[in-house]
């Protein structure tokens, strides 16, 4: 996905002239070599990576400290920061983080010491919160998610369209026949 998205992105910008082009790129971190292969891309482009759900506190300091160490110049923590017991201490550590005064491991232990002497109870305990629980440290893509389908209701299975024998059966094929599938219909569609 991530090279997929790199990709877009330098084939959209490819075609537009340095007038034309944006300053800043907002996007999902997907990792040092995504991030790394857009900044190396355009040296004045600004890239910013955006915060994602709220999480922990090491969360959100270990993607700013990833994300900066690799070459991202913004960071848009809205949740983090909203969701934060003091949003002005959190955002001094993540000022202190992305000025690389502190490592994301050390801000979290003095964030909650900071919480502890304005008298304020913790959402989670010190140990709870050094845990990443977002998964966007995980773009080696180990990490697993569980969906399940959805059962449909007797009323919407009696209103939907039977399918003709013409029209495939997404559930039942394997990603190499929906390739081939859409391979085929695009040759057909641009008559190459």
């Amino acid at each position: 996905m991530p090279a997929f998205i790199n990709d877009a992105i330098v084939r959209t910008l490819g075609g537009v002239t340095s007038k034309g082009r944006p300053v800043f790129l907002k996007m999902v971190y997907h990792g040092p070599q995504a991030l790394e292969e857009l900044v190396h891309y355009d040296p004045h482009l600004v890239i910013g990576i955006l915060g994602g759900s709220a999480g922990t506190t090491y969360d959100a300091f270990k993607l700013l400290g990833e994300a900066k160490k690799y070459g991202a110049r913004v960071a848009l923590f809205g949740r983090k920061i909203n969701n934060a017991e003091n949003q002005l201490a959190f955002i001094r550590f993540l000022r202190y983080i992305a000025d690389g005064e502190i490592e994301p491991e050390e801000a979290v232990k003095a964030y909650h010491g900071v919480l502890q002497k304005l008298n304020i109870k913790p959402l989670r305990s010190l140990q709870d919160d050094m845990i990443l629980q977002t998964g966007v440290m995980n773009y080696g893509g180990t990490g697993t998610t569980i969906s399940l389908p959805v059962k449909p209701s007797a009323a919407a299975s009696q209103s939907a369209p039977s399918k003709t024998a013409s029209e495939p059966n997404f559930a039942a094929m394997t990603a190499a026949e929906k390739v081939t599938y859409h391979r085929a219909k695009w040759s057909r569609i641009l008559g190459s």
